[in-house]
């Protein structure tokens, strides 16, 4: 009778190195690329927590005035503008994150943990502000003009739909209400998905290029200046239950006049912001917490989203099917 033998190393490559090493040049987090909610509303820095911002009445600016021709030694028409006021008050947001003695002292991780912690709450903070943009902003009656997309027009219907008729619409309501074309496009996701591919805004490219639609070319197909596709997501789903990714932009498309905060401009919305403790647009503050012994971070903001003229903005509501 034979036997085989069979030699093992002693030790074993596992028994001298029990642990796996850290890699410290490598690793993963998961978080949006880009939020988009200052997209429409542009942020706006105000010195106080609540006040009263202008408005010059739009009809004196617009209502032609009998009376310019004026004969010799007569006095010119005289004439005036009407000023009106709105308010906005901000609300407070934020989250703090604790950082233990012991976990800093015995973490293996690349990263700075405190700096971690701020990427960490600033990446929160700004997902608040993105998901309540969206609810207040993305809306039915919010703008001067909603229009509900049924059926033959919604734009995943590709035989009977009409986005580049609906963008004309758009764009000459908002200039015969104040003057200004519309210069962005803000889409949600879905949205973008059937526009990108509907055969009426391919067709003007067929001879010209590959049939792949940017964001560049089919803003210059509807007229705009920019197309923004609103592609930011969150977790639906409560804590330690699977994940639950949804958009966080619905299927609608905000034709909008949006130029950066100034005197005198025109823009449909902002989003105020007070600048309380000189760090815009949102405080990074730590302190420290002996009885817990470890380092709070916490990121805050004061905010109100407002919009600032309806009639500088035109919403399709649920572009697809």
């Amino acid at each position: 009778m034979s036997y085989k033998r069979y030699h093992f190393a002693q030790p074993t490559q596992r028994d001298v190195r029990p642990v796996d090493p850290v890699l410290t040049n490598l690793s993963f987090a998961f978080k949006n690329t880009r939020f988009l909610h200052s997209a429409i509303a542009p942020y706006a820095e105000v010195s106080e927590q609540s006040g009263t911002y202008f408005i010059y009445t739009r009809d004196f600016w617009f209502r032609r005035q009998d009376g310019a021709v004026r004969a010799a030694d007569a006095p010119y028409l005289r004439v005036g503008y009407g000023v009106e006021t709105n308010t906005y008050r901000t609300v407070e947001i934020g989250f703090e994150k604790l950082l233990g003695d012991p976990i800093r002292a015995s973490s293996q991780t690349p990263e700075d943990l405190q700096r971690m912690d701020v990427e960490f709450l600033t990446n929160l903070i700004q997902l608040e502000l993105e998901v309540r943009a969206a609810a207040e902003l993305f809306v039915t009656g919010i703008w001067g003009t909603s229009t509900t997309l049924v059926g033959n027009d919604q734009w995943s219907d590709y035989a009977n739909s009409d986005p580049i008729a609906n963008a004309d619409t758009a764009i000459r309501t908002i200039l015969r209400n104040t003057g200004a074309r519309p210069n962005v496009l803000f889409v949600g996701l879905l949205g973008w998905e059937r526009l990108k591919e509907h055969p009426l805004i391919l067709d003007k490219y067929k001879h010209t290029q590959i049939g792949i639609m940017t964001p560049q070319l089919v803003a210059a197909t509807l007229g705009v200046e920019e197309v923004v596709v609103g592609d930011s997501v969150r977790n639906t789903a409560n804590e330690g239950a699977a994940f639950v990714g949804a958009d966080n932009w619905t299927d609608n498309a905000l034709f909008l006049v949006r130029n950066n905060p100034a005197l005198g401009v025109a823009n449909g919305a902002y989003t105020y912001i007070w600048n309380e403790r000189g760090n815009f647009p949102w405080a990074v503050d730590s302190y420290r917490e002996e009885d817990r012994r470890g380092d709070v971070t916490r990121v805050f903001t004061h905010h109100d989203f407002v919009v600032t003229s309806a009639q500088h903005g035109y919403l399709y509501l649920d572009l697809a099917a």
